[in-house]
């Protein structure tokens, strides 16, 4: 079924579709919306520790966080899920990362200031809540996040302060560290609670990617195993979805998560790329009779536990 708003031809994929709109009125609000966020994080900016839980998929699916939530995932503690009020937060705090590590045409070797920043948006037709709907990076690529925005001179908000509090907590800020950070919003319009357990599903399978080396030799090689055909037509289809398509692994990675971890026609469907749906079952088949059996193994044909409705959060 489609979701609310939207036309039965359309999808949304982790990444919605694009919109446009006046340079200068998406950096004022991407202004004002910073500098109300100030007093929410003033609770959250002191010494104290900030609270980690431990939750199941179907646990995070259930919930509907009115301020940020962190947990480690049951199955696989290295994997660390933050979970959003709403997708502004979740932009104001990621979608700097997002534009250094994995979209296209930005450069990899230093942080976007926030006119770059707003620019490199707008340029794609998106706003700070569209960049992305949820992000997943390992915890080299956010170590040299921070190291590079203090080489850079970056001035960083009130969140990607909180984010490296966060990160400096969990020591993956030190060399070596190893983990995986995933995120994902609310259900707060216009995600909706099945939305919401699509995007987990599909960031849990990154989380995965990210912290079983097996499971990244074996996407990696799956990769390797597909038709050029095959190939061109993922990288394609993510191209248009502005990820970096000259990074191989961005690559095979988004494509076992759309694959396999992303069943709604919302967001991925065989036509997307030029596959009909027994060839795209097919190869689905083929990819999950073969996979190494660890925790994410029963995920792949599991019905996603999405939660039952959830009280709006109380306004402030």
């Amino acid at each position: 079924m489609p979701a609310a708003g939207l036309d039965p031809d359309e999808r949304i994929i982790i990444r919605p579709r694009r919109r446009v709109g006046l340079p200068i009125l998406l950096v004022a609000g991407l202004v004002v919306l910073a500098g109300a966020s100030v007093a929410a994080w003033l609770a959250l900016a002191g010494p104290r520790p900030i609270p980690i839980d431990t939750k199941t998929e179907a646990q995070i699916d259930a919930t509907q966080p009115c301020s940020i939530e962190v947990s480690r995932f049951a199955a696989d503690p290295a994997i660390v899920v933050i979970d959003f009020p709403n997708l502004t937060i979740q932009g104001l705090m990621l979608d700097r990362v997002a534009a250094l590590i994995e979209k296209a045409h930005l450069p990899r070797d230093r942080v976007l200031d926030d006119v770059a920043l707003y620019e490199a948006i707008y340029d794609c037709g998106d706003t700070i809540e569209s960049y992305y709907y949820g992000h997943d990076y390992k915890a080299a690529d956010l170590a040299r996040f921070f190291r590079l925005a203090v080489q850079d001179k970056i001035k960083l908000n009130p969140e990607e302060l909180w984010l490296r509090r966060l990160l400096v907590q969990l020591n993956w800020l030190t060399p070596g560290a190893s983990g995986a950070l995933i995120t994902l919003p609310g259900a707060a319009p216009p995600i909706t609670q099945e939305m919401r357990a699509v995007i987990l599903h599909h960031e849990l399978s990154h989380g995965a990617f990210y912290t079983t080396p097996g499971y990244a030799a074996y996407a990696a090689a799956f990769w390797s195993s597909l038709t050029q055909i095959d190939r061109d037509a993922f990288t394609n289809f993510l191209g248009r979805e502005g990820y970096d398509t000259n990074n191989t692994n961005l690559m095979l990675n988004e494509t076992q998560a759309y694959l396999i971890f992303t069943r709604d026609p919302l967001f991925f469907k065989a036509s997307l790329v030029n596959m009909t749906d027994p060839q795209l079952d097919t190869l689905r088949a083929g990819y999950i009779a073969n996979m190494p059996k660890f925790w994410l193994t029963p995920m792949a044909n599991a019905k996603l536990p999405v939660g039952p409705p959830q009280a709006a959060c109380p306004m402030n």
